[in-house]
C-alpha cells in the first residue's frame, strides 16, 4: 500500500467536520446512558479525572462555545486555581471542577443539551469569528480549527479514555479513518515531526492507513495500532507497541503533539 502524503489528505471541510462531530455526540449519548453506579468514579488515564470528570470537562467545552464570556472567565480562573500548570490544561481542569458532584442523570441531560446547541453554533458561526486565533501552549490556532477539528478529536479520544476506564471495547466509529487522517495531517504538516527522518508508518486496525511522516525518502517503515498511536501522540501512552525498522519505530514512537 502506498504511503499517503499531507497533500493527499487535506483539511476536512466544515460540513464534513460536522458529520464527525455529530457521530461522536451520538456515541457519547449512548455511552453516558450505559454508565451506572460507581462506574462514574472509575479513574481514567487523564491524571486526576474520573469518568464523571471527563463528562464535566466535555460539557465545559460546549459551554465555552455557547457563551461568549465562558472561556475568558474560566481562562482567568485557571491561572488563579492552578498556578504553574500550563494555562489551557488548567482551563480544562476548571471545566471539570465546575461540574464535579453533578448527579449522573443531570450530567447526561446537560451533555445532550449543551452539545446540541454548540454543534449548531459551530456549523453556522460567521467566517470572521472563525478566523480569530489564540495561542495554546505556544501554538497559534484559529477558532475554526479548534471548533471543527479539535473538538471532534477531543470527544473521540475521551470516549476511548472512558471505555478503557470501564474495561469496555472502544468502538472507533464509522469515521475513525477520517478522524485519524486529520491527526496525521497535523503531524505531517505541522512542527511536531521536527528533525526526525522521513519514515512510513502503517496504522493498523480501526481508523488505519499508511502514511509518510517527514519529507524526503523514507529511511524505514514501522507499524502500530491506529487508536494506540492516537493515545501515544496525545501523551496518554509513552510506550506504544511500535514494530518495524528500529530507526523508523523510534521516530514514530517518540513524536508528540497537542490534542
Amino acid at each position: 500500500m502506498n504511503a499517503v502524503l499531507a497533500e493527499q489528505i487535506g483539511r476536512a471541510d466544515r460540513p464534513r467536520c460536522r458529520v464527525h462531530r455529530d457521530a461522536e455526540l451520538r456515541a457519547w449519548h449512548d455511552l453516558l446512558a450505559s454508565i451506572e453506579g460507581d462506574e462514574w468514579q472509575r479513574r481514567t488515564v487523564c491524571e486526576e479525572w474520573d469518568v464523571a470528570d471527563i463528562a464535566g470537562h466535555l460539557i465545559g467545552q460546549a459551554e465555552d462555545v455557547n457563551h461568549l464570556l465562558s472561556f475568558p472567565r474560566r481562562y482567568a480562573k485557571a491561572k488563579r486555581a492552578y498556578p504553574g500548570v500550563p494555562r489551557i490544561d488548567a482551563h480544562m481542569m476548571v471545566q471539570a471542577d465546575e461540574h464535579r458532584g453533578t448527579p449522573p442523570a443531570e450530567l447526561r441531560t446537560t451533555f445532550d443539551q449543551v452539545w446540541a446547541r454548540a454543534t449548531e453554533r459551530i456549523a453556522t458561526g460567521p467566517a470572521l469569528m472563525r478566523r480569530m486565533s489564540m495561542t495554546f501552549n505556544g501554538v497559534r490556532m484559529s477558532l475554526g480549527y479548534i471548533h471543527d477539528i479539535l473538538l471532534a478529536r477531543d470527544l473521540w479520544t475521551h470516549r476511548d479514555d472512558v471505555c478503557q476506564a470501564l474495561g469496555r471495547r472502544f468502538d472507533a466509529g464509522p469515521y475513525a479513518g477520517e478522524l485519524v487522517a486529520q491527526v496525521m495531517y497535523d503531524v505531517i504538516d505541522g512542527p511536531w515531526w521536527g528533525d526526525r527522518p522521513a519514515v512510513e508508518v502503517e496504522l493498523t486496525g480501526p481508523g488505519g492507513g499508511t502514511y509518510q511522516l517527514g519529507r524526503g525518502t523514507p529511511v524505514g517503515r514501522a507499524a502500530v495500532g491506529a487508536v494506540a498511536y492516537m493515545r501515544a501522540l496525545s501523551g496518554r501512552d509513552d510506550a506504544p507497541a511500535v514494530t518495524g525498522d528500529p530507526v523508523a519505530a523510534e521516530a514514530v514512537a517518540s513524536c508528540r503533539m497537542p490534542f
